[in-house]
């Protein structure tokens, strides 16, 4: 498998309109390299282009190639377990405004990344909201 890098597709940068906060997610150290090899897409329905590089994990949509999250890993990442997190908050660009829906979100693409089933529960928290 073929590790994802920027010029692999069309990207653009992160907008000024930003929050920030942190995450935390367990990872073995394999899942953390399997992290690292991104997400290329291949077919239509793929919805994001993901690349990994020096220490930061970039998730940008597939068809727009705008930059939605960026995950920034500390070099002691396997201990602390702790990230952070920027998010695109310009309204053109992410609609999403709530903190705890893209964590959900942020949590299933990782999910993804490292092959781990039990989507389909965190999917339904994420929809709950946009009944």
């Amino acid at each position: 498998m073929k590790k994802a890098q920027k010029h692999d597709w069309k990207t653009e940068e992160m907008p000024l309109e930003t929050e920030t906060f942190s995450m935390e997610i367990e990872l073995s150290e394999s899942e953390y390299e399997q992290l690292q090899n991104g997400i290329i897409p291949q077919e239509m329905e793929d919805k994001w282009f993901i690349y990994f590089e020096e220490d930061t994990l970039y998730i940008h949509r597939s068809w727009t190639g705008f930059c939605i999250y960026i995950l920034e890993f500390p070099k002691d990442f396997q201990k602390s377990k702790r990230f952070s997190v920027i998010v695109n908050r310009n309204v053109k660009q992410h609609l999403e405004t709530d903190i705890e829906k893209d964590k959900i979100m942020i949590t299933i693409l990782i999910n993804q990344l490292v092959n781990r089933f039990g989507n389909g529960e965190l999917m339904k928290q994420y929809l709950q909201n946009n009944i």
